[in-house]
């Protein structure tokens, strides 16, 4: 199999690249800026209309979370339904059912909800 120049040089650069990077998290410890931050965070997910995706949306976001070891900076997951007309507001209150930290809430909730959670962050 032939291999252009140009193209084998650039593999070349980066797998020499990649092997440096290696090299220097391996023995001396070095943190990836991504990693070094660990804070708490929240999201908010409308949907209107959605309940054949958002219910492996949120879960695959959950599973994601938890396999990269940050289950414990997710605070809290709100799940808004922005009026829809099929099951959508029912499978996202099962959802906030099984999980402690998501929540479910409509339209008209999530002004004072922000408000509550704003206010909550101004006292800290």
């Amino acid at each position: 199999m032939y291999v252009p120049t140009y193209l084998a040089v650039i593999l070349w650069v980066f797998t020499l690249f990649g092997l440096v990077c290696l090299m220097t998290r391996l023995f001396m410890g070095f943190k990836w800026r991504g990693r070094a931050k660990k804070g708490k965070y929240s999201i908010i997910i409308s949907a209107k209309n959605q309940e054949e995706t958002i219910e492996g949306f949120v879960r695959g976001f959950i599973l994601k979370a938890g396999i990269e070891g940050q289950e414990e900076a997710l605070l809290n997951v709100v799940l808004v339904d922005a009026g829809s007309s099929d099951d959508t507001s029912r499978v996202m209150r099962k959802l906030a059912e099984e999980y402690c930290y998501v929540k479910f809430l409509t339209c008209q909730e999530l002004p004072s909800y922000l408000k509550n959670i704003w206010h909550k962050g101004e006292r800290e």
